[in-house]
């Protein structure tokens, strides 16, 4: 029996480990958690505005491979380490989203996957079949 679930990664985004970058069930595509890695796999460092810049830049790589953008999410999760963070990665998710207000919800962790991480986002996307980005 085939699943009704589609999943798929695209290429200019770093691999996860255990796991595809998108699952498509129904007319909703699940976005895995991205990370302030480079499609070469390189952490990248600096700042939370930084790191912040980099996740939502695999976001929109991985919303685009599914056929979808950034104004097809309906919920985004933010995963920090540290609540000092939360106003730099606040702003950079603001001003990925514009006018475009998915629901949100933020926390704050003890740790993520590995010490590197210190934010990890992930969205949910509505698109009905058939349905593609402009």
């Amino acid at each position: 029996m085939l699943s009704p679930v589609e999943t798929s990664s695209p290429d200019d985004v770093a691999p996860g480990l255990t796991y595809d970058h998108a699952a498509r069930a129904g007319d909703f595509i699940f976005v895995s958690g991205q990370i302030a890695k480079d499609e070469a796999g390189s952490w990248v460092g600096g700042d939370a505005t930084n790191q912040a810049r980099q996740v939502y830049r695999n976001l929109d790589r991985v919303l685009t491979h599914m056929g979808a953008t950034r104004y097809d999410v309906v919920k985004v999760t933010t995963f920090l380490t540290d609540v000092k963070d939360k106003d730099a990665v606040t702003k950079v998710r603001l001003d990925y989203f514009g006018d475009h207000r998915p629901a949100h919800t933020g926390m704050t962790v003890a740790a993520l996957g590995f010490p590197e991480i210190t934010m990890e986002v992930e969205v949910v996307a509505y698109l009905p079949k058939g349905d593609t980005a402009p």
